[in-house]
């Protein structure tokens, strides 16, 4: 029986067939080098490039998974950055030594490596929390820019799998592709990542110069400090003497309606075996190594590493930094670096705007003292001028009352920080004293404040302060000459934008008005709620009397400056 050779035709047939695979796996192999090159042109974003690599890589060579790790040069580890096939969550996490693993060899030796069983290679090493048990086969080629290991690159399967000459030829053509435009993109990206740390402590720098918006530049802070890190949330915690605690002051946060970070109280803070704070503190599991109440509120605004970093001036911490991020990670050296520099530059600003605040107190001050001297000198001419003939004693008991007056305003504004006065409370002060220093042994005289809570400048509050002690004391006086007994109330109201004040008495009335009319001219304590009145309140004043008593009435607009 002879053989029967193969036909001409049935040969060239088969070389046809072979030439037409070999021209389509080329053919989708440069679409694949293609789609990267297009992917690098469009855009010098580092987490973009990569994506599209891995992603181009898995489908043209028909794999299960592709990944590209990146080297750390200063720790010398190949941290994942881009994967098609592991766990997503690992991506900037998972990591292994140079040397460490195929992918950590074929780095370190600058080689391609591919095998069948990747399991039972001694150089296989399993990267914790990467899901990688399913895959079998495995090749890794090193990522090598200008004689520079940058990274390495993997191809996976879930199959085992022999791979081919033309599939180390198609990673090694990737390789040497890719290899110089990532090590572009991350000079980008570091350039980038160096233009934002300069541009945050450039803008803490401008608050150590200007910091009349504390507040807000603390908020502007705290945001530009996360993202110059890359991390979720930072939080400027300051030092409230009176609580004894830091208390947030600024949080930037990028997920919305967290709630507030509770406080950190100065002798017993939330870090477990840390007494105090004198230098950063990296916490990778604030749900483990913080108190209760903290690690309660971390879990449950989905934050786990912490970077507290103290802020200290004249070796005084006066705050905190707190840089939280969602998922654990290693705050590295230079990251602790950027934050410490921010920390040193807020407690400067902060430092600074106390130091401004401190002056403008002062210089506020001695305004309102220069303004209520003047008052005092006036108050002490119109009495000079009085033609009464009174004793002395009774003279400085008078002045006495009004020195008061204006004591009370200025204790007001001592409690208030130089904000508006509550003038309803002052007038309460002023009456109170009033009533004490000038109530005959025999008089049982009841005094009340009632009416409105109105907030009025101190200049308008020290004028109608003056004026209600003059027509407290003045009825007091006169009202009730002959009576034992007898009732003020002094009323406030907020009548469109105007302030209205009424003193009304039940006493002598009528006669007490004969007793005003007969006098040659006004009596000194009318004349000075006249001129404050007029000149200084820009109102108006009204006294009346009737059988009922005597009524008298200020209205002024509210004033603010």
């Amino acid at each position: 029986m002879t053989t029967r050779k193969p036909h001409k035709e049935t040969k060239i047939g088969d070389a046809a067939a072979k030439l037409r695979g070999l021209l389509r796996r080329r053919t989708h192999e440069l679409d694949a080098i293609s789609e990267i090159f297009r992917a690098n042109n469009a855009t010098s974003d580092l987490r973009s490039i990569l994506e599209t690599i891995v992603h181009t890589t898995t489908k043209a060579m028909g794999a299960d998974s592709t990944s590209i790790y990146l080297l750390d040069v200063a720790t010398q580890n190949l941290i994942l950055k881009a994967t098609t096939g592991l766990y997503p969550q690992s991506v900037d996490h998972a990591q292994l030594k140079m040397g460490q693993g195929l992918t950590g060899w074929a780095a370190q030796h600058r080689e391609t490596v591919a095998v069948r069983d990747a399991w039972n290679d001694p150089r296989f090493s399993m990267i914790p929390n990467t899901r990688e048990r399913p895959f079998k086969s495995l090749m890794a080629v090193p990522l090598v820019s200008q004689d520079r290991v940058i990274g390495a690159m993997n191809v996976q399967t879930h199959r085992l799998h022999n791979w081919t000459e033309g599939e180390l030829e198609f990673a090694s053509l990737i390789s040497d592709v890719v290899a110089g435009a990532l090590e572009r993109a991350i000079l980008y990206e570091e350039t980038e990542h160096k233009m934002r740390e300069l541009s945050a402590v450039a803008e803490v720098s401008r608050a150590v110069i200007a910091p009349s918006y504390l507040d807000e530049t603390l908020r502007v802070v705290a945001e530009m400090a996360a993202r110059a890190v890359n991390s979720r949330r930072c939080a400027l915690l300051l030092l409230d003497e009176d609580d004894n605690a830091f208390v947030p002051r600024a949080v930037f946060d990028q997920q919305p309606d967290v709630t507030a970070e509770p406080g950190w109280p100065l002798n017993n803070l939330p870090l477990l075996n840390i007494d105090t704070l004198t230098e950063p503190i990296i916490v990778s599991d604030a749900r483990n190594e913080m108190q209760s109440t903290h690690a309660h509120w971390a879990e449950k605004s989905e934050l786990t590493a912490l970077l507290c970093v103290p802020l200290t001036v004249h070796q005084r911490t006066i705050g905190l930094m707190n840089v939280w991020s969602a998922k654990p990670v290693d705050f590295s050296a230079a990251q602790v670096e950027l934050c410490t520099t921010l920390a040193n530059q807020i407690a400067l600003a902060i430092e600074n705007a106390h130091l401004v605040g401190n002056a403008a107190i002062v210089r506020e001050m001695n305004h309102r003292v220069k303004n209520n001297l003047q008052n005092i000198v006036m108050l002490l001419q119109l009495q000079m001028s009085d033609e009464r003939k009174i004793s002395a004693k009774e003279v400085l008991h008078e002045s006495i009352n009004r020195i008061m007056s204006i004591a009370a305003v200025h204790d007001a504004l001592a409690q208030e920080g130089f904000r508006l006065v509550d003038v309803k409370d002052v007038i309460t002060r002023v009456v109170n004293l009033v009533h004490a220093n000038m109530t005959r042994p025999d008089q049982q005289l009841e005094v009340t404040v009632t009416g409105d809570s109105i907030r009025l400048s101190s200049r308008s509050a020290t004028a109608m302060a003056l004026c209600v002690n003059e027509l407290v004391q003045n009825a007091m006086e006169h009202a009730f000459v002959d009576r034992t007994e007898g009732r003020i109330v002094v009323n406030l109201c907020d009548c469109d934008g105007n302030i209205v004040v009424e003193v009304r008495d039940n006493g002598r009335g009528n006669l007490a008005g004969e007793m005003h009319s007969a006098m040659q001219s006004p009596s000194l304590g009318l004349t000075i709620v006249e001129t404050l009145v007029k000149d200084d309140l820009r109102g108006t004043f009204q006294l009346k009397h009737s059988a009922k008593g005597s009524a008298a009435r200020i209205e002024a607009p509210i004033s603010f400056s």
